[in-house]
């Protein structure tokens, strides 16, 4: 009875042990119409989407929250992240520039 008990016990241990299962790991993409969430099976955050849920969205691919950052354009509000800085008018995703490129509305 007691090697029974032993065996359970270590054979818990083993299972709470291993490591959790692998999880594909999302990257945004600057695309035409919006961003392209490589690693999803071809899931976007297109143009016209909720300045909220697209925030949201991003903050959980990138690891954290987008920061505001100054737009001189009037009516409008940009968020910066790693790669990509996003563009925002009257609460919806309108644009977004990098360095290197930009598609729909800037700032």
């Amino acid at each position: 009875m007691r090697a029974w008990l032993i065996a359970i016990a270590v054979g818990g241990c083993a299972t709470a042990s291993a490591p959790p299962p692998a999880t594909p790991a999302f990257q945004l993409v600057p695309a035409a119409a919006g961003l392209d969430v490589a690693g999803s099976g071809g899931r976007e955050i297109g143009f016209g989407r909720d300045q909220l849920g697209v925030l949201r969205t991003v903050a959980r691919i990138e690891g954290r929250a987008p920061e505001e950052v100054p737009c001189a354009a009037p009516g409008r509000v940009a968020y910066g992240t790693k790669a990509v800085m996003l563009v925002f008018e009257r609460g919806a995703f309108v644009g977004w520039a990098t360095d290197a490129a930009r598609a729909g509305a800037t700032c």
